[in-house]
């Protein structure tokens, strides 16, 4: 077969280097135990293997598949050239399932399968990929094809054709040749489908955590990491990059662990499919509530050996380790280390922590910067670009038992108030030391509306005039998988006004409320108890964002888009709560109506009169728009006659982190 390049161009041919040695593995390779696998498994590589992509061509002599295309057709222009005119998605596909090892920003990087062979076939269109798959049917036999990694740029055509694309995956699915789908990238529920026989996959980050903008739902069959990962990716003289993000990253990896595992044995679909399963890491998520099957390379091999009952071969003798330097590593970094003075209004960028090596001035588990800001990237510490309050570069990807050191001159003793300017979506927590000691305690990281909604949190310590040593340390994950993004800590001398208050007792209602049985009163959310945080309400932080009317409390009130104006209450999370003082004239059965506006799916809240849940867990409904309105009924409150206190508690939120808006609890 000859192919002509539609496209030439001229690259350094690569396939040749060798890892550099004492090169590590980036984090993604090591998520799924591809690092293992090649260290103690070299072998199994997927060789006599072929794997097929299906997408919008390929750059086939790309230093990392050089050599690698035994077969190919473009359906789109109908001849024998698949070659990608300027688009580089099927490259970084291809790359993905049999790519040769490459050195990227400090760390290495692999294909699942780099021993397999590569058929690429170019469609641009439903039919196109219903041509293709035909095309796999009539030949899977002739180049023994484990897998097929489609990208239907279509999404599935007419009726006709896509009956077509069914009938073809499963012919191929009964002759044990996987075919792989993306599941997409709008962060969505409804996972694509072509009849079952297909399996879909979708993104993790690189610290194991579900992708947000991953498609997961019940349909989805695994996770691979594919969310700011290194892949070789030709678009200009750029062939490679460590930022890319997309399901189409995720699906390959499938699709090349398929052929790894038939190159063990001529498993079933079914086989493959169990074993891939049973060995990935669980993880949970909290979105939808499921959990998925993290694809662990090395732990399927394993199972698939054991399964079949042989032993796996011994692994590869470990090379011998790098010797020691004989003088010292010189620090490496762009800040200084010298001593920062801190005073009133001091701001330290987090991202400014000393110089020095991991394990000193810093600790970072992984050597490649994933944050795609390449501020400081001797460090491998993950900076990402924003824009927050002036600042343009935070510190992203935290790992709990990370931490960041910085050296500081306190010009005046005294009592400060330490900002911690942060983002995130249900969060992890984090306490900062100073000179060993832990001076904060465990500071939640909460939940706000998104990863790009910047919020603080406040501490208040004491700080002796001198010379002073402060580890920014990281110490959890939050249900989201993560612990933060941080942008920066300002330090105040006092307290200001929206630091935590003690947790004192209530002063009192701040508006008085009577109950009458079949008489409507409305109790306004934003009217709330006077008195502290954590007794009159509870908020995750201790700044009204909205600024809005009740100022001096943490409660986010804004201003009304509901019929009659007034106030709402705003931007709610999990586990905050509201205290109301009734008084109810007369004992009886009474209706609670909860007025509120809510975006998003899922979540639940309940009220309380005097600590005792009387409604049990009630679900937010989705309105579709935090401005559109509608109730939430609950009847048969039974209330005696007297002085009560009411809450309304925030049990649970949508996997976007926040829950609705309330505006009124109507009672009758």
């Amino acid at each position: 077969m000859t192919l002509t390049q539609r496209n030439p161009m001229q690259v350094e041919n690569l396939e040749g280097r060798r890892m550099l040695a004492g090169t590590p593995w980036g984090q993604q390779a090591k998520l799924i135990g591809q690092d293992l696998l090649a260290a103690q498994y070299p072998q199994l590589n997927g060789a006599g293997q072929s794997v097929v992509v299906i997408d919008q061509g390929v750059n086939y002599t790309h230093p990392a598949i050089n050599g690698k295309m035994i077969a190919g057709y473009d359906f789109a222009a109908n001849d024998s050239n698949p070659w990608a005119d300027g688009d580089p998605h099927g490259t970084g596909v291809a790359s993905m399932m049999v790519g040769n090892g490459f050195d990227y920003a400090g760390a290495h990087y692999q294909g699942i399968a780099p021993g397999a062979k590569l058929i690429v076939l170019r469609a641009y269109s439903s039919a196109d990929s219903a041509e293709a798959l035909n095309w796999v049917v009539a030949n899977e036999a002739k180049y023994n094809i484990a897998a097929v990694n489609l990208v239907d740029r279509g999404i599935g055509g007419t009726a006709a054709i896509f009956k077509q694309m069914v009938a073809a995956i499963n012919t191929l699915a009964s002759r044990n040749v996987l075919v792989t789908i993306p599941s997409g990238n709008t962060g969505g529920t409804n996972v694509p489908s072509y009849g079952g026989s297909e399996v879909s996959a979708g993104s993790s980050n690189v610290w194991g955590g579900v992708a947000s903008s991953s498609v997961r739902g019940a349909g989805l069959d695994f996770l691979a990491p594919a969310d700011k990962i290194a892949l070789p990716y030709w678009q200009g003289k750029a062939i490679y990059t460590n930022s890319a993000v997309g399901t189409s990253w995720a699906s390959p990896q499938i699709a090349g662990a398929a052929a790894v595992l038939r190159q063990i044995k001529n498993f079933s679909n079914a086989e493959v499919i169990s074993i891939l399963k049973d060995s990935g890491t669980k993880i949970y998520d909290s979105k939808t509530g499921l959990t998925f099957p993290l694809l662990n390379l090395y732990k399927a091999v394993q199972l698939a050996y054991s399964r079949i009952g042989q032993a796996a071969p011994a692994p590869a003798p470990a090379p011998a380790p790098a010797p020691l330097p004989t003088t010292p590593t010189a620090p490496s970094g762009t800040t200084s280390s010298t001593y920062k003075n801190v005073g009133n209004g001091t701001v330290l960028q987090v991202e400014d922590f000393d110089a020095g090596v991991n394990g000193v001035a810093f600790k970072e588990a992984e050597i490649a910067n994933y944050g795609g800001n390449n501020y400081r990237p001797g460090t491998g510490v993950d900076i990402g670009t924003i824009n927050d309050g002036g600042s343009t570069r935070s510190v992203t990807g935290i790992r709990p038992g990370e931490w960041l050191r910085y050296s500081v001159n306190v010009t005046q003793a005294g009592t400060y108030t330490v900002e911690f300017r942060l983002a995130a979506v249900n969060g992890g927590t984090f306490h900062l030391e100073v000179d060993g000691r832990n001076v904060t305690g465990a500071i939640g990281a909460g939940s706000g509306a998104n990863w790009s909604a910047f919020r603080s949190v406040f501490k208040t310590l004491n700080l002796t005039a001198g010379k002073h040593t402060l580890h920014l340390k990281f110490d959890s994950n939050g249900s989201s998988g993560g612990v933060g993004i941080f942008n920066y800590m300002k330090f105040t001398t006092g307290t200001p006004v929206a630091a935590p208050a003690a947790v004192t007792a209530a002063v009192g209602p701040f508006a008085t409320i009577n109950l009458t049985p079949g008489v409507k009163t409305y109790v306004q959310a934003e009217n709330f108890d006077k008195g502290a945080r954590g007794a009159a309400y509870y908020d995750t932080d201790t700044v009204n964002e909205t600024k809005s009317y009740r100022t001096d409390t943490g409660v986010d009130v804004q201003v009304s888009t509901d019929s009659g104006g007034g106030y709402v209450v705003g931007k709610t999370r999990k586990g905050e709560w509201l205290n109301y003082t009734v008084n109810v004239a007369k004992a009886g059965t009474y209706t609670f109506d909860v007025r509120q506006a809510y975006q998003y799916a899922g979540g639940a809240f309940h009220i309380e009169v005097d600590g005792r849940n009387v409604t049990g867990a009630l679900a937010f409904k989705s309105t579709g728009s935090f401005n559109n309105w509608a109730e939430v009924r609950k009847t048969g409150v039974a209330l005696t006659a007297g002085k009560h206190t009411i809450k309304l508690v925030v049990d649970s939120v949508g996997a976007q982190g926040v829950g609705a808006n309330i505006n009124w609890i109507r009672i009758f």
